[in-house]
């Protein structure tokens, strides 16, 4: 019998043995078997800085984290220090094959397998995966700390912190609730979900309301942490000694909240999940609970608080607002169309249920029959059967988690689209016909605000205006930060003007709503629908240094015979930005200006160029042209300002007299 036959039949032995008349403390000989044998299959294998896989090879801890998910089906954090605050101590004394045994390096904490015989397989920085003795080799044997055991790790924690640690780096996804992407609270709604088979709540808000409190020294496995973001609560899963999951932009992560500065102080408390609870929270709806609140509020048909009372819209409105951070219309026909439709017999708590008066008027459904209304006689507890409203019932609906979703504004301000999260900061700002200050502006005044800050695009100021630039897009094809101009009630022409945020919501400066706010694209705005415009192509082109000198004045008032950022007249305007972006030495006036350079045809325009429009008597207006049909020019009211040439302006375009090249262009 050869060498190598001699050795394999030695080690079946040994294994056979091993097997036999190893104590077992309660552990799988036949999973310590198994994880080692793993472990034996990957020497060789080389070293990679963050790899735990064999074609991309290991480090450390890498190593670990695919002994245990490919041969038990275990997931463990990918740091070193998190892995060691897992599992189950164990003595010295009572180590087994299969165990993990942590040395102390140079940096981080090195984690091996535990063969037996004291013999351990780690992924060594310079060899790759070895075995190594920690008896005979002084580097192992002076730097042993202590050993973890994981085998039982699923018996140990909570069934909801072993699922959260199943779905670690699956991706996030904005509005996200499944294996295909997360954001923070749907990835505790789904784990919940999964776990004990029940309606979980979707938002943050619900969760934190509808759990139970936990003292922060009392926190258990499959606790929910929520932490103070930006605007809104982010919840994560506790899995043990300190260690989280939750959704971050990279994806689920696992994070540990006693070495992480970030989430420890942003640490709001903890709440309590049982099924029980659960079950609990889903009829006791926190809709319902506020409305039972309400009773007794008087009737106020000007009333949107409680102090002042409420009509009935208004009261619906207030009860959404102050559980859900959702301002529905004012309008209760418009609030009839969103949501899920429900038939009578399905109603749960917390559905909104509508009954016809000389408008709609809405409540909300309590169960067993019950719900919730403003009277004339104030807030009260209604019987859907009884005679009077169940002659005027007209149907149901149930705001659904998408519903809710989009219609909060801190789920947009991490938005992706820039548009999007700039117009976000104006929600709740009153609406002021003409106005252009933050006590109070108009529809077309947001949408000019909101590209200009977000994307450097000027827009015209008024709807119509507006409407005639950028690429008109079909209703079908419509985007995020898409703008949609709306026809008025009575009359052909634009009126109106609203951000598209997708699934059929939008945000705009409403008239009929007084504020900035997120509406819902029902029948109402689909029947006056007029265009769709994307300005995505009207972003300055600041890539050009004279368009980038030139941008840089905008606003710098109108000074008679100014030729500084002091304050500019028309020429000398020119003057200057002709120099500092392209070094070009024009003279002081305008007309000999025009009388220097190429002349240029209108549909010739280069970026760069500069155009001149007739003043009055006979001096030549000067202004920069930045492409897209607009340009830079002095304006006595505005000062430095942008102005577009390719819409029916009713003072520039008429008078505009020609264009002309200069040197170095």
């Amino acid at each position: 019998m050869n060498q190598s036959k001699k050795l394999n039949v030695i080690w079946l032995i040994l294994l056979i043995l091993l097997t036999v008349t190893s104590p077992s403390y309660g552990y799988n000989n036949e999973t310590e078997i198994q994880t080692v044998l793993l472990a034996e299959s990957l020497i060789g294998e080389p070293f990679e800085q963050g790899g735990n896989t064999p074609e991309e090879g290991f480090n450390s801890t890498g190593f670990i984290q695919y002994i245990f998910r490919e041969g038990e089906n275990i997931v463990l954090p990918g740091s070193p220090s998190q892995l060691w605050k897992l599992g189950e101590p164990i003595e010295r004394s009572e180590i087994q094959p299969g165990d993990v045994l942590f040395f102390t390096g140079s940096n981080n904490l090195i984690p091996a397998i535990y063969k037996g015989d004291n013999i351990i397989i780690v992924a060594a920085t310079n060899e790759g995966v070895v075995k190594r003795n920690i008896v005979e080799d002084s580097y192992w044997r002076d730097r042993y700390k202590s050993a973890r055991r994981y085998t039982n790790i699923a018996d140990e924690l909570n069934p909801v912190a072993v699922k959260a640690l199943e779905l670690v780096g699956s991706p996030y996804e904005l509005g996200g609730n499944d294996t295909n992407g997360f954001d923070h609270s749907g990835f505790v709604q789904y784990v919940f979900s999964e776990v004990n088979k029940l309606d979980f709540p979707r938002t943050s808000n619900e969760q934190w309301q509808v759990g139970m409190e936990v003292d922060p020294a009392d926190i258990k496995s499959g606790d929910v942490l929520f932490f103070q973001g930006s605007s809104v609560r982010l919840p994560g899963i506790y899995i043990d000694n300190g260690i989280f999951v939750i959704v971050t932009t990279n994806g689920v992560a696992i994070v540990d909240l006693e070495t992480s500065n970030y989430w420890k102080s942003r640490l709001l408390g903890a709440r309590r999940f049982t099924s029980n609870i659960i079950e609990e929270g889903v009829v006791s709806n926190p809709i319902v609970e506020k409305a039972m609140d309400l009773l007794g509020t008087p009737y106020n048909p000007e009333g949107n608080l409680p102090a002042e009372g409420f009509n009935t819209t208004s009261f619906v409105r207030y009860v959404f607002k102050d559980t859900l951070n959702i301002q529905l219309s004012v309008f209760s026909d418009r609030i009839y169309e969103i949501g899920e439709s429900i038939p009578k017999e399905e109603l749960q708590a917390g559905d909104l249920v509508f009954f016809q008066g000389s408008s709609l008027i809405p409540g909300i459904y309590k169960g067993n029959g019950m719900f919730i209304v403003q009277t004339t006689e104030g807030v009260a507890e209604r019987d859907i059967e009884s005679e009077y409203w169940s002659d005027i019932y007209v149907g149901a609906k149930r705001v659904t988690a998408a519903d809710i979703y989009y219609s909060q504004p801190e789920n947009y301000r991490e938005n992706d689209n820039s548009v999007i999260r700039e117009a976000m900061k104006y929600i709740g700002t009153p609406y002021l016909l003409g106005g252009e200050t933050t006590d109070g502006f108009d529809c077309s005044y947001l949408v000019q605000t909101v590209f200009r800050d977000a994307k450097k695009i000027y827009l015209p100021r008024i709807t119509y205006k507006q409407c005639e630039v950028g690429e008109t897009i079909d209703f079908e094809n419509m985007h995020p930060g898409d703008v949609i101009y709306f026809k008025g009630e009575s009359q052909e022409g634009i009126s109106h003007a609203a951000i598209y945020l997708g699934n059929n919501y939008i945000i705009h400066a409403s008239g009929d709503e007084g504020m900035t706010t997120i509406s819902y694209l029902g029948s109402y705005w689909l029947g006056r629908l007029a265009v769709v415009k994307r300005f995505d192509s009207l972003s300055l082109r600041l890539d050009s240094k004279v368009v980038e000198e030139a941008y840089k004045t905008l606003g710098v008032p109108y000074l008679a015979g100014g030729n500084t950022k002091e304050g500019f007249d028309y020429s000398e305007f020119i003057q200057y930005v002709m120099k500092a972006g392209l070094d070009i030495d024009l003279p002081r006036y305008s007309s000999q200006q025009w009388a220097l350079g190429k002349e240029i045809e209108r549909e010739d325009l280069k970026i760069g160029d500069v155009l001149f429009f007739q003043g009055s008597g006979k001096v030549l207006l000067p202004g920069l042209y930045i492409g897209n049909g607009q340009f830079i020019i002095v304006t006595k009211s505005e000062g430095v300002a942008i102005r577009d040439l390719n819409i029916s302006d009713s003072y520039w375009t008429p008078r505009y007299f020609g264009a002309r090249r200069y040197e170095n262009q």
